[in-house]
């Protein structure tokens, strides 16, 4: 349920120019201390990190945003079959409604227990490519892989509310399986809590001890990860929602 291989990560990471772990101009001058939109977010898996406002180079991101914008302009009726492309999955306009009257911790718990629930399809199968990412409405369709559960999570908080500044896509390295995957990262009161697919419950990021972020995104900007050796411990979780 991860990517596998140091070359399915280089068609992850969706730069013009990456290396395995960071873009070539991770020291650039685009790059700069975190400021203001991160300010208050948690640190991540326990990482140092550098913030850049230009997404423009994370083609794939990008790509995901604009035909999920697209998809929303035109699917403005919930769907009355479910292979139906031209209209909302009903599981998404129901989600977004359940989502809107709850506190962040619950919305939290609730749309990762819902998304989880999704079975695992690789994107090769999905697709006929390693690293496609999936708008919600494609994952609600046909599933998906590590990163369209995260997606999904995020975009689904976002309309239900939660500001981009308390989310982030977070592309790591599994250090116990030697695979690299990702996962959603919140900040829950200044608490890092983190949605998995491969969890069944919300974890507290500061138990997650062998996860190694490369970046993490949003619609703000992204971060370029540095960080400790990972260490293995168990993983405390966030509970049961109210």
């Amino acid at each position: 349920m991860r990517f596998a291989g140091t070359m399915a990560f280089i068609g992850l990471v969706t730069l013009a120019t990456a290396g395995p772990a960071r873009p070539a101009n991770a020291e650039g001058s685009a790059i700069a201390a975190a400021p203001g939109a991160a300010k208050s977010f948690p640190k991540v898996f326990g990482s140092d990190e550098l913030f850049s406002p230009d997404n423009s180079a994370f083609y794939k991101w990008n790509g995901m945003l604009a035909r999920f914008a697209a998809e929303r302009r035109q699917a403005t009726q919930p769907c009355a079959a479910p292979g139906d492309e031209q209209c909302q999955p009903a599981e998404w306009r129901r989600l977004v409604d359940e989502l809107r009257g709850l506190d962040l911790r619950n919305k939290l718990l609730w749309v990762n227990a819902a998304i989880n629930r999704h079975p695992y399809i690789p994107s090769m199968r999905n697709w006929g490519e390693s690293n496609h990412w999936e708008t919600p409405f494609e994952f609600f369709r046909r599933s998906g892989q590590c990163q369209d559960y995260a997606i999904t999570k995020y975009l689904l908080l976002r309309a239900a509310g939660v500001p981009a500044d308390l989310l982030r896509v977070v592309v790591l390295r599994d250090m116990k399986l030697g695979l690299d995957h990702a996962v959603l990262v919140a900040s829950l009161d200044g608490t890092g809590v983190m949605l998995d697919n491969q969890l069944p419950d919300v974890a507290l990021v500061d138990s997650i001890r062998y996860y190694q972020p490369y970046y993490s995104i949003n619609e703000e900007g992204w971060w370029l990860h540095r960080g400790p050796h990972a260490r293995y411990a168990a993983t405390a979780t966030l509970g049961m929602p109210n």
